[in-house]
């Protein structure tokens, strides 16, 4: 069959190289919307989640049979469409679940010491701590959204920095709760009682929006916002409204609402771009000029252990389909 990889950054090109040799793959840099024309003979192609395969672009892909996403969350993909039309879809369940929480407890150090600034302050010449006070973890509050793989070494990281934690999930787990010390509670006592507030959830769209403007009123005054999970699950608006209104404290994010806009700046004027999406990028924009709030560019996954981990299980869930087996299917 036909394999093609696409949306391959810089770091991947070595390990990634070996595989596609291999398989006989051929790998291209940009999204699959920009090589269309080369993907409509691929049989199983092979994205990372900036490459938009809904119905549109799937329509153009008439021999497709297999999509092999090196990621966990599938929201770029038409599930629906590839389900009717009986392409398989794979995915990445489990990579970075240690990767993804330590980027996200890096955030939380960052903030809570306030990193950053000192690093910048000493860079401009300068060797005072005056204004860099933090505070200490220890005996705060991390409520953490969302007590998966990665939400669940979430739980370890705090208790060993002596925070007390709080848990939502969708159902009870006592021995999980017993075993990570976490006492499970509903979204709204989570935001009410956490100093820290971090998410690791899936974008669906019960997800989407799930901490908005109207729910950012609960949150414990002072409080932090962390979220490495998926940009919209927060409304962008809520923490600049939060941080503006004395709420929030501040916020640590590596996903944003609109990020692959933001990506790519051409995108604006080589597409129709909303007002609501005008918005977002007006508020991304507000929140990056501030010095309470740290943002990186959807990096949490991005660790040499975990791209190979990312890659071989890519490759392992094409070879199961090529050899007739399901492996990691989510179609």
């Amino acid at each position: 069959m036909k394999i093609g990889f696409f949306e391959t950054e810089e770091w991947e090109k070595a390990p990634l190289a070996k595989y596609a040799a291999r398989l006989g793959a051929d790998v291209f840099p940009q999204e699959i919307e920009n090589h269309l024309a080369a993907a409509a003979d691929y049989e199983i192609v092979s994205t990372f989640i900036y490459s938009n395969l809904h119905e549109k672009t799937l329509k153009k892909l008439p021999h497709l049979k297999m999509i092999a996403t090196r990621s966990t969350g599938f929201d770029h993909i038409d599930i629906d469409y590839c389900r009717r039309h009986h392409i398989a879809v794979a995915n990445v369940p489990f990579y970075g679940e240690n990767t993804v929480a330590e980027h996200a407890f890096a955030l939380i150090l960052a903030l809570s010491r306030r990193i950053i600034e000192a690093n910048q302050r000493v860079r401009q010449g300068g060797f005072s701590p005056n204004g860099l006070t933090g505070f200490d973890l220890k005996g705060k509050t991390l409520g953490i959204i969302g007590v998966g793989h990665i939400g669940q070494y979430m739980a370890r990281y705090g208790r060993a920095f002596g925070m007390k934690v709080l848990g939502v999930t969708h159902s009870a787990h006592p021995q999980q709760e017993k075993r990570l010390h976490y006492r499970r509670v509903n979204l709204e006592a989570c935001l009410e009682q956490s100093d820290i507030i971090t998410i690791h959830l899936p974008l669906t769209p019960q997800t989407h929006h799930l901490i908005n403007r109207q729910n950012i009123k609960l949150v414990k005054k002072g409080a932090y916002i962390i979220n490495t999970a998926r940009g919209p699950i927060v409304e962008s608006e809520a923490i600049l409204w939060g941080i503006n209104h004395g709420i929030l404290a501040g916020a640590g994010l590596d996903v944003l609402e609109e990020e692959e806009i933001i990506d790519d700046r051409r995108a604006l004027f080589d597409q129709y771009v909303s007002r609501d999406n005008l918005a977002e990028l007006v508020t991304a924009h507000l929140l990056r000029e501030l010095p309470n709030v740290i943002i990186t560019p959807h990096n949490a996954f991005n660790t040499h252990e975990a791209i190979d981990r990312i890659l071989t299980a890519t490759i392992a869930n094409i070879k199961a389909f090529l050899e007739g087996k399901k492996l990691n299917r989510i179609v």
